[in-house]
This record gives C-alpha cells, sequence and structure tokens, in this order.
C-alpha cells in the first residue's frame, strides 16, 4: 500500500465508480420495456456492504505529509492526547473528534467511523426520498459524482457538515430536530450556513421559477466585479484555519484559477435540466425545494468562481445534482425512452469525474 500515492487512490476509486455507473447505464438500457419508466430491479440491498467498502478504501487511503487528510490526523491525534497547543478547529468539529476518540486512537478507526457518517447522510436521505427500485441508482450517481471522493477523504469536514445537513433536509416544516441538526452542520463547517439559511428560507417562500433570473444576474455580477465579492466574502468560504485562508493570497501552480468556464457549464447543466423538467408538466414541492437550494447556493459560488479551489464551495450546490436529475424521473415519466435518458446522465457524471479525477 505504500507504494500508491493518495493521487493513485483517487485514480483507482474513480475508474471503480465508473465501472459501477457503467454497468448501472447497461441494465437501464437493456431494460425489457425501453420506452417506459419502468426501472428495472436492481438489488439496493447492495447499498449497505457498498458502503462499508467504501469506508474502508477511504480510511486506507495514503496519508501525505501536510495533506488535508494529514492535517485532520493531527487534529484527531491531539485532542485524543489532549494537547491543547495543536488544536485549532471549530466546536462542533472538536467534540466530534473527542467522541470518536473515546472508543479508539487509532487513525484508521477515526477515517473509518468519519466515511461511515459521511456516507449514511446520503443513505438516510434515499431512503427517506426515493422508492427501492431507484435507490441503487441515486447511490451510483452519487459515488461517481465529481466531488463525492475528495468530501469523504480531503474535505472531511465540509463533508462530515453536508452529511448532518441532509438528515434532515427532506423535512417539510421547520421544528426543534431541523433547527439542532442544522446547527450542528454549522458548528461542524462554517460555510454550511449558507444551505441552512437559504434552506430556512425556503421552507417559509419558494418561486415558481425557482430563482433562476437571481442566478443569471449573478453570473453577470461575479463576471464584471468578481474581485469585489473575492476579497469580501472568501475568507468566510474558504475557513478558519490558516491553510484555507492561504488559498487567498497563494499562488498555486498545479491549479487552475480564474474564470472557470468549464465548472460553469457543469453547473449550468442541472439548471437547464431542472427548467425543462418543469417545463414538461413536473410538479413536486420536494423538487421546487431541491431545485431552488441548487440555484441559489450556485448563485453565491458565482461570486467566488475565480477563488483557488473553487470546486470546494461548488459543490455545497454540486452534491444535490444526483438527486436533481434522478429524483423527477423517479416520480414520472418525463422523457420519451426515458430509461435511455437516466442512462445518458449516468453515464456523463461519471465520465466528468473520470477526466477531471484522472487528469
Amino acid at each position: 500500500m505504500d507504494t500508491f500515492t493518495s493521487h493513485d487512490w483517487m485514480v483507482f476509486w474513480s475508474y471503480g465508480s465508473f465501472f459501477f455507473a457503467f454497468l448501472c447505464a447497461f441494465r437501464l438500457i437493456f431494460n425489457k420495456e425501453r420506452t417506459t419508466s419502468d426501472i428495472p430491479y436492481f438489488p439496493y440491498q447492495i447499498i449497505y456492504v457498498l458502503i462499508v467498502f467504501i469506508a474502508f478504501y477511504f480510511a486506507l487511503e495514503p496519508i501525505v505529509m501536510y495533506s488535508d487528510k494529514w492535517n485532520y490526523e493531527m487534529i484527531f491525534k491531539s485532542i485524543s492526547e489532549n494537547d491543547p497547543y495543536r488544536i485549532n478547529t471549530e466546536s462542533g468539529f472538536y467534540f466530534y473528534n473527542k467522541l470518536v476518540s473515546f472508543f479508539s486512537n487509532s487513525s484508521f478507526f477515526y477515517f473509518f467511523v468519519t466515511a461511515m457518517v459521511y456516507l449514511l447522510g446520503s443513505i438516510k436521505f434515499i431512503n427517506k426520498v426515493f422508492d427501492s427500485s431507484t435507490r441503487y441508482i441515486v447511490f451510483v450517481v452519487i459515488i461517481s459524482s465529481l466531488g463525492f471522493y475528495n468530501y469523504g477523504t480531503n474535505t472531511i469536514r465540509q463533508g462530515l457538515a453536508l452529511a448532518v445537513f441532509l438528515y434532515v433536509f427532506f423535512e417539510v416544516k421547520l421544528n426543534v430536530k431541523v433547527i439542532l441538526v442544522s446547527l450542528l452542520a454549522i458548528l461542524l463547517h462554517k460555510s454550511i450556513l449558507i444551505l441552512v439559511t437559504i434552506n430556512f428560507m425556503l421552507k417559509i417562500y419558494n418561486r415558481k421559477d425557482n430563482f433562476i433570473s437571481i442566478w443569471i444576474v449573478f453570473l453577470f455580477i461575479s463576471f464584471v466585479f468578481g474581485s469585489v465579492f473575492v476579497d469580501t466574502f472568501g475568507e468566510f468560504l474558504m475557513d478558519s484555519d490558516q491553510r484555507m485562508i492561504s488559498y487567498l493570497n497563494d499562488t498555486f501552480e498545479n491549479y487552475q484559477t480564474g474564470f472557470r468556464i468549464d465548472f460553469l457549464i457543469y453547473s449550468m447543466i442541472p439548471i437547464v435540466f431542472g427548467w425543462l423538467v418543469k417545463k414538461r408538466g413536473f410538479q413536486d414541492v420536494l423538487f421546487d425545494k431541491i431545485f431552488s437550494l441548487y440555484v441559489l447556493v450556485n448563485a453565491i459560488w458565482l461570486l467566488v468562481i475565480t477563488l483557488p479551489f473553487t470546486d470546494r464551495f461548488a459543490y455545497l450546490s454540486w452534491f444535490l445534482i444526483p438527486f436533481l436529475f434522478i429524483y423527477p424521473l423517479s416520480k414520472m415519466v418525463v422523457f420519451r425512452n426515458q430509461n435511455f435518458f437516466m442512462a445518458a446522465i449516468i453515464m456523463f457524471l461519471a465520465t466528468i469525474n473520470l477526466i477531471i479525477s484522472t487528469k
């Protein structure tokens, strides 16, 4: 295992998840009922086997000195050893580390448990929202999409916060449970405040156009005045620790910066899809909420699109893409030859992830 780097680990994952996506798409295409929305049987129970395997894989990824994962390992060891001089993290994450350290101070155990929490957030949402016939498809789309691997192995704290957020995202009404769990997510990573605030707002008010006009306005503002917002909001979005703040000022030779047209196109496709689905008559309260949340959070990201490692913050909206694509197709016949359309979506997302992760 020492002969492989963390990048090799990610490349192996990208090809493996692409293979799962291909099998899923292949099964959809060769379903006997090709012209209907009938979805072939998938053994969705295998999801629970897969999450254990994925958690092991994430935990076993090699730790490179000074990498994000190495930094999290240092935080965990510092907290488990009660070393106050080396602890620098937010309160929610501190108590999470402290809780895990009560059971074991093993780095492998820590990363395994963290990966399980990260995965179970998505599983909770899938089981609550999707029928058994589509759960496996949604899960495959999630694990083969852009950003999933990095949030399970590198941007761990934000991945944990998103998982906690998903535990109550499907709740229709604002209640004590939703407020407390949302607060916990914010305490794990303060960037989740953006998601929580917009989520609460959408429980009170949502527009039929799902705020697409606001997204277009923010795109124009970003293109003309983007540097102003980078200076104003960049530090908040980046994080409170020195490593993240340095992103605002450092130069990264191996990372493409500037106005990312590729990320912009990737972000725009779900918006076009959501608009098209609604034009074809699909009406659903939960879909409107997912769609509006995606549009508004992605619009905020547009303001800081030129930041280094901007994909880390785009993922605050990107993590909704699998749900946004599959949910309407699981509820209604939206397109002719819908299984082909669904298979195309799966392969598109998996291919984008494979290209970017292996280059």
